[in-house]
Parts: structure tokens; C-alpha cells; sequence
């Protein structure tokens, strides 16, 4: 992919909002990214901070956010989502063909984490351009020195934890798909669901708070979506908050058991089959996490070593 220049930057919010004392942050991170990028024109979305009078959980009506999306994608090279929880869902029943076809020729550069899964795999399925999914008010100047180069069209490199299967006999490549497990799950139940060539691809999924019966939905409804049996690898960051307390080791120990445990007859019946599944283990993708905090570029290119390093690329 060749370096883009990114002139203009817009911050947005079609989840829920921002509380007040965020605005710091939002400002050093505005100015880290017009320092780092060059960029001309930052634009402050007018419901970062807005809550709406009759959803209290979202910035702002459904038409107003939507209306406010259709205007950067037409004027700005960078989109940036400001805050998770819910919402996103909403504008994609707003967001039409001319948007998409727009976004498709325009192509500018959307970052968001969480609850915009939803949209990031909108965009990324219907234009078929690459995304972004980090968390972006976390960026801070060490994590700036992989986002800014991926940005930009560089490669930039992180390192896998373990292996929860026997590693692959040589390095994995293909399309990073997936973000926050939950809501990229909801993004595949619809009536028509998206199809995607999944041995294209390799999922990446983290959550916040998910149970053991939560996980078991979650799994099974990939089963019934075909993503097991044909997906190229996985890799499983945070299934939990992170904290460093002896609490979450023992529940993201127990997931990823759980985990290994449900998919068991999948992992079997590939390795029978010539096309084995190789998961991943990660500690530095999910919710608050903080340092090398891994950004996924989704339709983008990602290869994983039997060493487990990981390589990422926004192009293909």
C-alpha cells in the first residue's frame, strides 16, 4: 500500500459518548496525530460529548449520526471513533450504497475499537478498503510508533504469547478479520448473512466480559456461520478487562481452556483433513491494555511466524 497522506482528520462518535473529563486526553491525542501525521484540519464531531434526551446510552439520535458519518467520509483521509459501548450497529441501517461506493473511491482511513466492530466489518465488507481496530485514545507516543507507520503503509511487528495448538509447519499468512468477539458475532446474525471466503482469512477476537455460557453462544454461532471449519488461524487476545490482578490470569486462563475445550472436534477434524487450525494466544490485544497494545488492520495482510511473530500491513 503506498504511503497516504492524511490531511484531515475527523473525530467521531456513533457509540456512546465520551465522558467530560476525557477531554484532555482527546485534545493530546488530536495534536499527537497531527504532529505525527501531518495533518491540516482536525474536525471534533459536534456529539463527542453528547448524550441523547431520549436513548441516554447513545451520543445522539440515529439520523444525526448517521448524517454526521456521511459528511467525513466525503471530506476527511482519517475517521476516528472516540469511544466503544453501543450504537454503531444503528447507522448501518442508514449508511447506503453511494456511501459505501464513496468510501470505496475516497478511501479514507477509518480507526475505531469495540463496539465499532460493527462498522469496521460494514466498511471492510461492503468497499472492501482496509480498517483499522485500535483503540485510538489510547495511542500515547509509544503505541503512535507502529500506528503512525501502519498508517502510512509500513509494516510494524508484534510478538504472540503461546501456541494453543501445534504451530503451523510454515508462516501464516492471509486477511486479519474479526475485533471485538461479541459485537463482530451480532455483525454476522442477520438475515442475510455477510459471506465472506473465510480460508482467506484469520480471526482475531477479544472481549471485555464474557462467561462461559456467553463464550459457548459466541463459538457456537461461528460453527453455524462456517467461519471453524474454513478459517486460515485465530488469534485470542484478552477474553476479559485487563488487569494485573490474580483474578484475570485465572479468567482468561479459563477461557482460553474453554475455548480449546469447545473447539476440540473442529481442531481434529481439519488436522484429518490436511487443513489445520492454528490458535494463537496473545497478552496485548483487548480492553485496557495499554502498552504495545496490538492495532489490527482489518482487510488488510497479516503474517504469523512459527516464532510467533506477528506482521502487519493496512495493504495487501
Amino acid at each position: 500500500m503506498p504511503e497516504k497522506s492524511i490531511q484531515k482528520v475527523a473525530f467521531i462518535a456513533p457509540s456512546t459518548c465520551l465522558p467530560r473529563n476525557a477531554k484532555s486526553t482527546l485534545n493530546r491525542t488530536a495534536n499527537l496525530i497531527r504532529k505525527g501525521l501531518g495533518a491540516e484540519e482536525v474536525y471534533f464531531s459536534p456529539f463527542l460529548f453528547s448524550m441523547d434526551e431520549q436513548i441516554d446510552h447513545v451520543t445522539a439520535s440515529a439520523d444525526d449520526r448517521s448524517a454526521d458519518f456521511k459528511a467525513v467520509i466525503r471530506n476527511y483521509d482519517l475517521v476516528i471513533s472516540v469511544a466503544g459501548g453501543t450504537g454503531a450497529e444503528d447507522l448501518a441501517f442508514k449508511i447506503d450504497k453511494i456511501d459505501y461506493r464513496i468510501i470505496r473511491n475516497h478511501r479514507p482511513i477509518f480507526i475505531g475499537f469495540s463496539d465499532f466492530t460493527f462498522l469496521l466489518s460494514e466498511i471492510y465488507y461492503h468497499a472492501r478498503v482496509p480498517v483499522i481496530y485500535f483503540p485510538t485514545l489510547k495511542l500515547g507516543k509509544s503505541n503512535s510508533k507502529k500506528i503512525f507507520p501502519l498508517i502510512q503503509g509500513g509494516e510494524i511487528h508484534y510478538q504472540g504469547k503461546r501456541w494453543l495448538t501445534p504451530p503451523p509447519p510454515r508462516r501464516l499468512s492471509g486477511i486479519p478479520i474479526g475485533g471485538n468477539l461479541s459485537t463482530f458475532v451480532n455483525f454476522l446474525n442477520r438475515e442475510k448473512p455477510p459471506k465472506f471466503y473465510w480460508k482467506r482469512h484469520i480471526l482475531f477476537i477479544e472481549d471485555i466480559q464474557v462467561d462461559v455460557e456467553d463464550l459457548h453462544r459466541l463459538l457456537a454461532a461461528f460453527r453455524r456461520h462456517h467461519v471453524l471449519q474454513k478459517i486460515r488461524g485465530i488469534v485470542i487476545g484478552s477474553m476479559c478487562q485487563y488487569s494485573k490482578n490474580h483474578n484475570y490470569k485465572k479468567n482468561q486462563k479459563d477461557a482460553l481452556k474453554f475455548i480449546l475445550t469447545y473447539l476440540r472436534d473442529v481442531i481434529r477434524a481439519r488436522r484429518k483433513q490436511g487443513y489445520s487450525l492454528p490458535i494463537l494466544a496473545v497478552s496485548n490485544f483487548g480492553h485496557n491494555i495499554t502498552r504495545d497494545l496490538m492495532a489490527v488492520p482489518i482487510g488488510g495482510r497479516v503474517t504469523i511466524s512459527k516464532t510467533k511473530k506477528i506482521t502487519f500491513r493496512l495493504g495487501k
